[in-house]
């Protein structure tokens, strides 16, 4: 049974010497070539998304398990040390560091091109690094009442601002990589109805003698079908396969060059083979569709 199975599977993908409707290389080469360049697009879109996803992710993760302590007054080195102990007292908080003047005044010339001794003139911030668990929403609110209780005048910022921003960017980025994969849909299924249509009406005549001898619509578009299908699933397995080698350059580029931006978030995952692996079954089950169509069509105007 099993065998039975895998021969007709395997005669889906094989052209037959005596196809009643034999294909034209001429017509399938470029045509395979376009739609595997389509499904390329469409997994490097979706392979896009996929890192984009990861990198908001990661970026808000990190920005909700972590929190800047302002101190405004009193500002001494002592005082800050005091603010942060009383810090890391607080439930929820699992790191508490007072920022030194040095790496503060480092973190402004970050900022500068060339502040020199202007840096020196300004009232550097006071700041403690707080970390968080994630998930706590009341850390903010407890850690402003025990420095208030204990004289300290704070600005508690839980990067809220920073969050919502992330997120908004990260629905931008779905967005348009969904639209960009719903364009690049269309334009392939566009593509295979006009091609089964343009084949059907080069074998005119073969299609003529097939109805003279009792063949149905059906059958002639389930021909078709068969062989769009076939086509389709050979460029969808070519296209993914750029697509990946593609996406893995891409990662070793990345890797060599990664910023704090991007070394947390890796361009390609070993979760993201879903994508290529479905690819091909899509494309093939999209372009047999469209050629069924598009032939049931085109028949009903050749009769």
């Amino acid at each position: 049974m099993m065998r039975k199975l895998w021969s007709s599977f395997l005669r889906l993908f094989r052209e037959s010497d005596r196809a009643l409707l034999p294909a034209d290389s001429r017509q399938v080469r470029p045509l395979t070539i376009v739609v595997a360049i389509m499904c390329a697009l469409g997994c490097l879109a979706g392979l896009s998304a996929s890192a984009g996803f990861r990198a908001a992710d990661t970026w808000t993760s990190d920005l909700k398990s972590a929190m800047s302590v302002v101190v405004q007054s009193p500002r001494g080195d002592a005082d800050l040390t005091r603010a942060a102990a009383i810090v890391g007292r607080v439930a929820g908080v699992t790191r508490s560091e007072a920022m030194s003047r040095d790496r503060a005044k480092e973190l402004l010339r970050n900022y500068g091109t060339d502040m020199s001794t202007t840096i020196d003139a300004l009232p550097v911030p006071r700041l403690i690094e707080v970390g968080v668990v994630a998930g706590q929403t009341n850390v903010k609110a407890d850690i402003e009442r025990v420095l208030k209780a204990a004289g300290f005048t704070v600005t508690v910022d839980d990067h809220s601002r920073f969050t919502g921003e992330v997120l908004r960017t990260s629905t931008l980025v779905r967005i348009v990589a969904i639209l960009a994969l719903v364009a690049l849909v269309v334009a392939a299924i566009a593509t295979i109805a006009f091609a089964a249509r343009a084949a059907l009406e080069t074998r005119r005549e073969a299609v003529n003698i097939l109805h003279l001898v009792g063949a149905k619509d059906a059958f002639v578009a389930r021909e078709v079908q068969i062989r769009f299908l076939r086509l389709g699933f050979v460029a969808g397995l070519i296209g993914a396969g750029v697509a990946g080698v593609l996406a893995l350059i891409g990662t070793l580029v990345f890797a060599f060059g990664a910023s704090d931006f991007t070394s947390g978030a890796p361009l390609l995952a070993w979760t993201d083979v879903w994508i290529l692996l479905i690819a091909p079954m899509i494309t093939g089950s999209a372009s047999a569709i469209a050629a069924n169509m598009a032939a049931r069509a085109t028949l009903r105007d050749l009769v």
